[in-house]
């Protein structure tokens, strides 16, 4: 992970923070949610902290087993990192919109799509991975995520004659942040390649599908700009896509400009960059496009 030295603010307090245990953290189902939400999550849990940005996120410190409550297998909640729900709430999906989250197994974030909508809108969860299904199928369901179908394209070769309001291209990447905190060997050069073609790829696809004025959200979860600011500088010059601004409360880092002789535009500070250290979560990149 030294080579990325340069892009992080506080190279010493990343160390530290991947070297820390996941936070855990839910993100409350607005589908299912009882009354008295927090009130009976405070009741099963020590300790509940109330995300500072997100009001449906919240904390539960010290705790490691928030998936065996009984409010999770009913579905009043998802387990999902912090930093996991910003691509959702950059994407803002309103109800009855037709939204595409085109690479969407386990499913965190489809049913984050469906709970803002209150299933007020079409939802298509596509995933390329059969063995991945089974779990996106039975979040779904626990999540009573009715406005959602499924189905099981390799992203580059969705076909549609209806097109999208909104796209999330939550793309399949190194999850280099994952592999810091997990002490994996880093992703050799040949992956990394590799991924970013798919990215690009997946990305061009993405802009066909979608409406003229449309929203589009790219994001991963690594560091690596191969994989962040190079897709989205191909995508500006190859698509018809341009980069709005993404307004983040949460501490967070603009996008980077430049990295080992590659030189990206400015435009790439409009796009966001979250760290583990930044609130105790996962690594994420998100940038938000429209055609």
């Amino acid at each position: 992970m030294k080579q990325y030295k340069p892009l992080i603010d506080d190279w010493q307090a990343f160390k530290h923070a991947c070297k820390r245990p996941a936070l855990s953290t839910v993100r409350k189902n607005s589908i299912r949610a009882g009354k008295n939400f927090e009130e009976r999550l405070k009741e099963r849990f020590d300790e509940v902290e109330q995300s500072g940005w997100n009001s449906e996120v919240f904390r539960l410190p010290g705790e490691k087993t928030p998936g065996k409550s009984m409010m999770h297998w009913l579905g009043e909640y998802y387990v999902q990192e912090e930093s996991a729900s910003l691509p959702v709430q950059a994407l803002n999906p309103e109800k009855d919109e037709r939204i595409l989250d085109m690479c969407a197994a386990p499913g965190g974030k489809t049913t984050q799509i469906a709970s803002k909508m209150e299933n007020d809108g079409e939802i298509v969860a596509n995933d390329d991975s059969s063995r991945r299904l089974k779990s996106l199928h039975a979040n779904i369901y626990r999540t009573g995520s009715a406005s959602v179908s499924v189905t099981n394209y390799d992203g580059r070769r969705i076909q549609e004659n209806r097109k999208y309001d909104r796209i999330l291209l939550d793309a399949p990447c190194t999850g280099e942040g994952d592999r810091a905190r997990r002490k994996f060997e880093p992703a050799d050069q040949y992956e990394k390649k590799n991924l970013s073609e798919l990215q690009k790829q997946l990305g061009e696809k993405a802009e066909t599908l979608l409406k003229e004025g449309g929203k589009m959200v790219y994001s991963t979860c690594t560091i690596n700009p191969q994989e962040n600011e190079e897709v989205v500088e191909y995508l500006l010059e190859n698509t018809g896509l341009q980069l709005e601004k993404i307004e983040m409360n949460p501490d967070h880092r603009k996008g980077v400009n430049s990295f080992e002789g590659n030189q990206y535009g400015q435009e790439m500070n409009k796009t966001v960059r979250i760290y583990p250290h930044h609130f105790e979560s996962g690594v994420i990149y998100v940038a938000k496009f429209r055609k």
